[in-house]
Formats: C-alpha cells, structure tokens, sequence
C-alpha cells in the first residue's frame, strides 16, 4: 500500500483532549505534546519530499456536539485534503460521571456525527477518516469499555453506510497490553502517555499507507 497523502496537502486532526494535547499552550504550539506531533514528527522523517502540512484542532472536553458547532471555523475555513474526526470519548465518559445532562445518548450521537459528515462533504473536498477512540482497559466486562464499545459500533455503522474508512484505536491498544501494561500506555485509561500516543500515530498512518 502507498502513501494515500500526496505533495503539499494539508492534514487537519479533529477532535478532543487526546488530540488537543496542550497544543495551545505557548510551549506546544502549534501541534501540542501528542500523536499529532508524533504524526507530524513521522512524515517529515519519512517523506520529507511531500513538504506535508499538519494541522492540531483538537480541543480539550469536546464531544460531538462541540464538533458539530464548530466544524464551520475550524474545518471550512482551514479547507484541509485530509480530515480525521476522532470523538466519542467524552460522550461516553460523562455516562460514568453521572452526568447525564451532558452525556450524548447514542442515538444523538448517531445524529450529530452523521450531520457532522454530511455537512463536512458538502461544504469541503476533504478526504475523511473516522477515528474509532480506545479505553486502555484489559477487561472487558469494565462499564467504562462495555459502554463504549456501543459508541464505538455507531462509528463502525456510520463508516460502512458513509462509505468512510473507520481506524479503529482499541483493537491497537488490545495488542500492546499483551505485552505492557494499561498505565504504560495511558495515565488514566483515555489520555495516553506518550508511548501511547506514539501508537496512536502509528496506528492512523499506517492506515494510510505509511512504511519507514
């Protein structure tokens, strides 16, 4: 498989703390502390000919709804070739927190991700990845991952019926806590230590066809 991403097109992330990664603070700017500067960090060493553009539009805390709200300044008017969605964490995570006021029932979230999309493909020429999220969690029957396996199912259905490539982070996270541990790779079973983050990179790239 080749690179999918051609010479001088721009690559946008877009999505939540996990793709944020303090990119706003001063010291990280602009591509923050995790996989999207590992991305970054990757295809300059690999590619350095394509001359590549990143793009960090991660924030901290959102769900889809935030996304949705927000997709017209920073999708459409960055106007990337690329764009990898990756969401759904916090819309699983505000259930266990109790609260629910918050929290996107799946059914909304099955809503507010499709719109997302169709919104995005009609007003952009952007090529999508939709980023299946992970929870660093070895057992299954863990409320946290059984609850979110169903956001997860949503993303897997809006992938066939869109016909959008879904990368899917947690069957990557499985295979590594074979070998190490869940807080080798993430400091809270969601945010990623950069090890995991470093995975998280490999993980979407060689999606994409990527090969050192």
């Amino acid at each position: 498989m080749n690179l999918l991403f051609k010479a001088k097109q721009r690559i946008e992330f877009f999505g939540d703390s996990i793709t944020d990664a303090d990119h706003q603070l001063p010291t990280y700017q602009p591509l923050g502390q995790g996989y999207v500067r590992h991305i970054y960090n990757l295809l300059q060493a690999g590619y350095p000919e394509l001359n590549l553009e990143i793009i960090n539009c991660g924030i901290s805390g959102d769900q889809i709804t935030n996304l949705l709200a927000r997709y017209k300044k920073d999708v459409l008017q960055v106007n990337p070739d690329w764009l990898f969605i990756y969401i759904g964490i916090n819309d699983t995570w505000r259930h266990l927190e109790e609260k629910e006021e918050d929290a996107a029932a799946l059914q909304a979230f099955q809503n507010n991700y499709r719109a997302l999309i169709e919104n995005i493909r009609s007003e952009t020429f952007a090529k999508l990845r939709l980023v299946s999220p992970f929870l660093a969690e070895k057992d299954r029957s863990d409320p946290f991952r059984q609850k979110l396996t169903h956001y997860q199912a949503i993303i897997d259905s809006l992938g066939e019926e869109l016909e959008i490539t879904v990368i899917h982070l947690q069957r990557a996270f499985d295979w590594a806590m074979l070998s190490r541990p869940s807080v080798f790779w993430s400091t809270d079973r969601v945010h990623p230590t950069d090890e995991g983050h470093m995975l998280i990179a490999l993980t979407l790239l060689r999606a994409c066809g990527f090969c050192l």
